[in-house]
C-alpha cells in the first residue's frame, strides 16, 4: 500500500541560501513583469493583501497594486528596472529583503529630453506561502535622479509611482 502525498514548497526543510535565491527571483520577477507589463506575472509576486507604500501614496491589495503599477507604467514606452544588492533576514516564513534599484523610463517626444533615471532602495516584506515566497509589504526609496522628470508626467500629477 503506498501512500502519496503532494509536496509544495511550504513542506520543505528550511534552507537560507535556496530561500534567499527565491526571495530574489521574486523580487527579479516583478521587474521583469513591469518592463513586460505582463500583469498577471505580477501578480504572482505578492499575497492578495499585499501593501505598497510608494512617494506620491499607498495601495493596498493586490488589484489596487495592479491598477497603481498598470496606471504608472501605461504612458511610458519603455522601462528598465534592475535590481542589485540584495540583502535579506529570513525568520521563519517571514523576511525583510533590501535591494537597489535602478529605474529607466523612456517617453518618447517629450518635451526637454525622452529619459528618466531614478534609482534608489526596495524595502520589501515577504512570507512563505504554499506557491513560494510572495511580498507583503513594498516600500520604494528613490533617493537619487537623472534626466527629466516631466518623462513621467501626468504618472506623478496623479500620485503614482513604480
Amino acid at each position: 500500500m503506498s501512500t502519496s502525498h503532494t509536496h509544495t514548497l511550504a513542506d520543505a526543510p528550511a534552507d537560507p541560501v535556496r530561500d534567499e535565491a527565491r526571495i530574489a527571483q521574486v523580487l527579479h520577477r516583478l521587474a521583469r513583469a513591469m518592463d513586460t507589463r505582463n500583469w498577471d506575472l505580477l501578480a504572482t509576486c505578492f499575497v492578495p493583501g499585499a501593501v505598497g507604500d510608494f512617494a506620491t501614496g499607498q495601495a493596498a491589495g493586490l488589484d489596487s497594486m495592479l491598477v497603481g503599477y498598470q496606471t504608472f507604467l501605461a504612458p511610458l514606452d519603455i522601462t528598465q528596472h534592475l535590481v542589485t544588492n540584495i540583502e535579506t533576514v529570513i525568520d521563519g516564513d517571514t523576511a525583510e529583503a533590501t535591494a537597489y534599484f535602478l529605474a529607466q523610463h523612456v517617453r518618447t517626444g517629450t518635451a526637454g529630453g525622452d529619459q528618466f533615471l531614478i534609482g534608489g532602495r526596495y524595502a520589501d516584506r515577504l512570507t512563505r506561502t504554499p506557491d513560494g515566497w510572495r511580498i507583503t509589504r513594498r516600500r520604494v526609496n528613490g533617493t537619487w535622479t537623472q534626466g527629466n522628470p516631466k518623462v513621467l508626467g501626468s504618472t506623478l500629477d496623479r500620485g503614482e509611482n513604480n
